[in-house]
């Protein structure tokens, strides 16, 4: 892995802390208040530039996706893939429904509280990460909203799954963002897995849904 040493700026209006490292297509995160990046945001920076951005505590989430967009839009970037964990979550949503967004893919990461109806007409694909040990439903609420979400199970984590298992956070993230449609297809076998709820377990830990809900 190179030196991905995350260092903060500010961008947007509201001079927006920020964290970023790495080089090529960019991929923005939204973390929740407090927390700070992970290995594994380092490691999909070895292949992608990484903005992360928290959560602002004191506003609402589409306050805090307009926030984000003209953080993002300051910088000059343009496209880019979106990565919500925890609380981000909701504001990546928001984000995402943003007229001017250029979005790619989204993956959300054990997703935290309500999701609104309005993500009812989210047009681009998600993936939805869940730790097998993280006991909360806030996943069900959104996967029974989002049209077209692949759903994942990430072994041995709770909601912090960059945290607990980085390797696989990133390589999930990371298949997803460059694969997109093509994401349930296996690149080892070259066969396509069934649409019928079978699930496919790997040698990194995890469990993926052969079907969107």
């Amino acid at each position: 892995m190179t030196d991905n040493t995350f260092q903060q700026h500010r961008a947007g209006e509201s001079r927006l802390p920020f964290w970023a490292t790495g080089s090529g297509e960019t991929i923005v995160a939204i973390i929740d208040a407090g927390r700070v990046p992970t290995r594994a945001h380092a490691l999909l920076a070895d292949t992608r530039h990484v903005i992360i951005f928290t959560v602002p505590a004191d506003i609402t989430p589409q306050e805090a996706a307009r926030q984000v967009g003209a953080a993002v839009a300051d910088l000059g970037t343009v496209r880019f893939d979106l990565l919500g964990e925890g609380a981000g979550a909701v504001v990546a949503l928001w984000l995402t429904l943003e007229p001017q967004a250029e979005i790619g893919s989204v993956v959300l990461a054990a997703p935290a509280g309500v999701p609104d109806e309005a993500f009812r007409q989210m047009n681009r694909p998600v993936l939805m990460l869940a730790g097998t040990e993280d006991k909360s439903d806030a996943g069900d609420r959104y996967r029974a909203l989002l049209p077209d979400c692949n759903f994942m199970f990430v072994y041995d984590a709770e909601c912090a799954i960059g945290a607990a298992r980085p390797e696989a956070f990133a390589f999930i993230a990371l298949e997803f963002f460059e694969r997109r449609d093509l994401f349930l297809v296996s690149r080892e076998s070259g066969i396509t897995l069934p649409s019928s709820g079978m699930v496919r377990v790997t040698a990194l830990g995890w469990v993926q849904l052969a079907s969107p809900v």
